[in-house]
């Protein structure tokens, strides 16, 4: 019976051979899993950081009708325009705007406020160009004004808005780009190379990215399209501050100097307000007079942000068409153009 059983076992050197193959295999194979496992997880991390904190938290729906995306708000993104322009990573933006007729300086509350169908039809109907070079963390003339030399600007009239603009304070993105060299533009070179991916894999599958506040830039004329409402907090306007003399003593020798740069006379700038939540529009306002300018603000009712601090769509086309009755012939005059009284084409 003995030998019957033994002869039935399937132990034997054959199978020894092969178990003791398979188990070096094994052993083999287990450095290139836990490998894998580790590169599995590392992606899985780098994609779920990108996706909360990276570009992918914004969404990617208005790359068309040549825009760029020049603002995620995630940590790890955050701006591009600035960077953008400075080192003509957008080529078509510098030249754009290098040859406008005019120039809007200021911060997004300029860009925002003024990307108006009504602007667009103004300067269209009178065969003008102009560009939107507001910019935001509230940029001012210590990054636009070293900007706009760099662009060898033909503007013959600028518009200013003049909330904040007149500080010799560097902004963190402005700082940045004028000092860190060729490690801050190679940082920004990669925000402009993961634009491609974003637009990619989002225009496909739209639920890849987030929902966080975005802006794009349209690259022939500088307006900007709102986009995500992640942290967005609609608001109305609200009455103005008291005058605040400090900040107007400030401001003033900083504007006369600025104002002299630009190269165009004293009728070819004007100084406006783009009203927000919490207005300031009475030191504009006597900064304004102080340097010798009337502001060119005019206040409509039921204007509201999207945010607190810049005008929505339809509160920005109500601005910028009052703007335009007010400050539109002396533009056409300056530009050497027929003065008309300026009644923007509606909306469509």
């Amino acid at each position: 019976m003995s030998t019957e059983i033994a002869s039935q076992s399937p132990v034997g050197p054959q199978s020894e051979r092969k178990r003791g193959l398979l188990g070096r295999l094994f052993l083999g194979a287990l450095p290139a899993v836990y490998f894998l496992a580790i590169f599995l997880v590392m992606v899985g991390s780098f994609g779920l950081h990108m996706r909360k904190s990276g570009i992918f938290a914004c969404p990617a729906d208005q790359y068309g009708g040549d825009h760029y995306l020049g603002h995620c708000e995630a940590t790890a993104y955050g701006d591009y325009d600035h960077g953008a322009i400075w080192w003509g990573l957008e080529p078509k933006v510098r030249d754009a705007a290098g040859k406008a007729d005019v120039l809007f300086l200021g911060s997004s509350r300029t860009t925002f406020g003024f990307s108006a169908p009504s602007l667009g039809h103004w300067f269209a109907g009178k065969d003008l160009n102009f560009y939107l070079l507001g910019f935001s963390h509230f940029e001012n003339m210590t990054f636009e004004g070293s900007l706009v030399q760099g662009l060898h600007s033909r503007a013959r009239a600028y518009v200013i808005n003049i909330d904040g603009f007149f500080t010799d304070s560097e902004t963190g993105p402005g700082g940045e780009i004028m000092h860190g060299g060729s490690s801050a533009r190679s940082r920004y070179l990669g925000k402009q190379a993961w634009q491609g991916v974003h637009r990619t894999l989002c225009g496909w599958k739209p639920q890849l990215c987030g929902n966080a506040i975005a802006f794009y830039r349209q690259r022939e004329t500088g307006e900007w399209i709102h986009t995500g409402s992640q942290n967005a907090f609609p608001s109305g306007v609200e009455s103005a501050a008291p005058e605040n003399p400090v900040a107007i003593a400030y401001a003033k020798p900083r504007a006369e100097k600025f104002l002299a740069s630009l190269g165009v006379g004293h009728d070819c700038i004007v100084l406006t307000y783009i009203p927000a939540k919490t207005s300031e529009r009475a030191t504009a306002s006597a900064l304004a007079a102080t340097l010798g300018y009337d502001l060119v603000s005019p206040q409509v009712a039921g204007l509201r942000t999207f945010d607190g601090s810049h005008l929505d769509p339809p509160s920005a086309e109500l601005f910028t068409s009052a703007f335009l009755e007010t400050a539109g012939p002396r533009l056409a005059t300056c530009l050497r153009q027929t003065p008309v009284a300026a009644t923007p084409e509606p909306a469509k």
